[in-house]
């Protein structure tokens, strides 16, 4: 279980100081997190990120799903072992990554069927899968999917990017109780 604690608090600016408290590791915070895209710091190991004072990484869903895919990494003890990170790790939903595929993907309110990058290979990433996705990879957080939009933008469409977000994120958690293992 995840829980967030202040440890310090600015009566000038109301800035505050806390501590993350995850499986695997208690993180500070405000904390600079790097992103391990494809499960990897580019250029840096695991003992880098250590010496410098890392203490958690954010790793893509999207990406993940693609290649070496979750499953594999479930098999190799999920993404803790698989990265030998044993400090804290998020998964972003992939909403981003798949809304970044403009002309390669088509967004519903069920979900994001998307053709690959690497391939063009079809995929379908709902809050569901996501989520399913995630429980696999074993990160300390999961996100739920979103609906990213773009800026500028008219109201109405914020209206519907907010709206479908907050369906998405009802039903990831829905999703999530039915889930066998928990990060």
């Amino acid at each position: 279980m995840t829980r967030f604690a202040i440890t310090k608090k600015d009566k000038k600016t109301r800035a505050r100081c806390g501590k993350l408290k995850t499986k695997h590791y208690d993180v500070p915070t405000p904390n600079f997190m790097p992103v391990a895209t494809q499960a990897t710091v580019k250029t840096l190991s695991p003992a880098d990120l250590k010496k410098s004072g890392v203490h958690i990484i954010i790793c893509n869903t999207y990406h993940l799903m693609l290649r070496p895919s979750a499953s594999v990494i479930s098999r190799l003890g999920g993404l803790h072992r698989f990265m030998n990170w044993e400090r804290a790790i998020i998964t972003d939903s992939g909403g981003f990554q798949a809304y970044s595929l403009t002309d390669l993907r088509k967004i519903t309110d069920d979900g994001i069927e998307f053709s690959s990058h690497l391939d063009g290979s079809r995929h379908f990433l709902s809050p569901e899968i996501a989520v399913e996705i995630q429980e696999e990879l074993k990160p300390d957080i999961a996100m739920c999917l979103d609906f990213f939009s773009s800026y500028p933008m008219q109201f109405l469409d914020a209206r519907i990017a907010v709206e479908r977000t907050v369906n998405w994120a009802k039903r990831s958690l829905d999703a999530k109780k039915k889930c066998r293992y928990s990060a």
